[in-house]
């Protein structure tokens, strides 16, 4: 009695794509059906800047932002696209009427494979707006696919990951009082003064009163 072939598979359906999706360093080797009841969300982590250092980081408006992130372990469907997205501080009139959640992308539909991207703050936020210096402002990190506003992608994707974070303005390029652009505090050289400088810069003071 003859038997007929298993039609060769097409990855058409669900199940046949999260199986051909999955190679041999896969955490496991296939989604079966309680797995999108039972499984567990994946999350993002922060790393640069060290959200757990710096649960609130302070950015510098007109410089470059590097932004780092991983993914847990239980991010089994990790995202093929991954956005970035900006809101301004509750107190900024001009977006207290918005309807999304965002008011600025930062970037949009990032290769899944990428865990960083370099936010240029001169040139990408929202049009016709600056940033101006202030706490409360947002960013969010997500999977372009399902969009910020998706709490509950499903088991194994990321779910919208948000952080708060300030911007400043840096006073050194308006300075009166002898400090250099681009001056770098941390890397100065000390200077030191020999006992013979101080010895004589004592002795024409005590000359000056004297006269």
């Amino acid at each position: 009695m003859a038997t007929a072939e298993r039609p060769a598979s097409t990855g058409d359906t669900p199940e046949e794509q999260h199986t051909l999706a999955d190679d041999s360093t896969s955490p496991i080797e296939s989604f079966d059906a309680s797995y999108d009841e039972t499984g567990l969300p994946g999350a993002v982590s922060l790393n640069t800047p060290d959200y757990m250092a710096i649960p609130t980081p302070m950015f510098e408006i007109g410089s470059n932002v590097v932004l780092g992130w991983s993914y847990s372990n239980d991010t089994l469907r990790p995202p093929a696209k991954v956005s970035i997205c900006g809101r301004y501080p509750p107190d900024f009139a001009a977006f207290q009427a918005r309807t999304g959640v965002c008011d600025w992308d930062v970037a949009s539909n990032l290769t899944g494979s990428a865990q960083s991207y370099t936010w240029n703050t001169l040139t990408q936020g929202a049009p016709g707006y600056t940033f101006y210096a202030d706490k409360g402002y947002m960013m969010y990190i997500y999977d372009g696919d399902f969009g910020v506003s998706n709490s509950n992608p499903g088991a194994g994707r990321i779910a919208p990951f948000a952080f708060s974070f300030s911007m400043y303005n840096s006073q050194y390029n308006n300075t009166n009082q002898g400090v250099p652009a681009g001056y770098n505090p941390s890397a100065a050289s000390v200077t030191q003064l020999s006992l013979w400088a101080v010895m004589g810069a004592v002795l024409l003071v005590s000359l000056d009163a004297a006269i």
